[in-house]
C-alpha cells in the first residue's frame, strides 16, 4: 500500500520560507534546499518507522545539506505521513513539537 504525504500548513510555510531564503541568498540554493528536503521526504516514505521516535508519536531525520530536521508521525493503520514541521537546527528546540 503506498503512504499517504501530508504536509502540515506550518511545514508548509516553513518550507516556502526557508527556499525564499536560500534563493535570496545566492540563486539556484533554494532549489538545492528543496531538492534535499524531496529527498529526505522519499527516505521517510520509504521506511517511515526507519527514523527515532524522539518524542512519541514524532519521528525526527536530518538532512543532509542543511541544518534542518523534518519533524513527522506516521499513522501505520493509515499508512499516512504527516509532516509538522521543517525546522531549523538553530530555533529553540522546545517548538520542533508545537501544534499550531
Amino acid at each position: 500500500m503506498d503512504k499517504k504525504l501530508i504536509l502540515s500548513s506550518v511545514a508548509t510555510k516553513e518550507l516556502q520560507d526557508s527556499h525564499q531564503w536560500y534563493e535570496d541568498h545566492s540563486k539556484g540554493l533554494g532549489l538545492r534546499f528543496v531538492d534535499d528536503i524531496d529527498k529526505t521526504i522519499e527516505f521517510i516514505l520509504l521506511n517511515p518507522e526507519g527514523y527515532p521516535e524522539k518524542r512519541h508519536p514524532y519521528r525526527e531525520i536530518t538532512l543532509e545539506k542543511f541544518p534542518y530536521l523534518i519533524i513527522y508521525e506516521f499513522d501505520k493503520a493509515n499508512s499516512i505521513v504527516y509532516i509538522l514541521h521543517i525546522f531549523h537546527t538553530k530555533r529553540n528546540p522546545i517548538l520542533k513539537y508545537k501544534r499550531k
